[in-house]
């Protein structure tokens, strides 16, 4: 039973996830919409990051291996996916702020973009296919 460190490690940063992001939102002194948006696309990533804990631990709980060659397939597709929508966001980005807002975005926002696109794109395609049961 190698998955109950793997577990263990998962929730303990899931938990430090959200102690940051409480943390966060407690030390700033106005909200914007950028610090909104961003924090409900983190919490739907954390939420869904805890399911897949959860889900893990009940086939550990019922002596079932916590993954399996299909949500392998899965997770490998779904990174695949992420990858390629954190390619098109960071040439994307950077283009339709010019467009539409007519400036530059900074670094830091071309990145956090990057990162929480890529993110959202891999959670939600990996439950879209663990949901279809598609593997090739």
């Amino acid at each position: 039973m190698n998955e109950k460190p793997e577990i263990l490690i998962g929730g303990i940063v899931a938990i430090l996830v959200v102690s940051s992001l409480v943390v966060y939102f407690l030390t700033i002194r106005t909200v914007g919409a950028l610090d909104l948006v961003s924090g409900a696309i983190i919490v739907i990533i954390i939420a869904l990051a805890i399911y897949i804990l959860w889900d893990r631990t009940k086939n550990i709980r019922k002596g079932l291996p916590a993954k399996d060659e299909r949500l392998t397939t899965i997770s490998y597709r779904a990174g695949y996916y992420g990858f390629i929508a954190a390619i098109w966001t960071a040439v994307a980005a950077p283009v339709i702020a010019d467009i539409l807002l007519g400036r530059e975005l900074e670094g830091h926002l071309v990145t956090a973009l990057v990162v929480l696109t890529s993110a959202l794109v891999f959670m939600l395609s990996y439950f879209y296919l663990a949901w279809k049961g598609h593997t090739a």
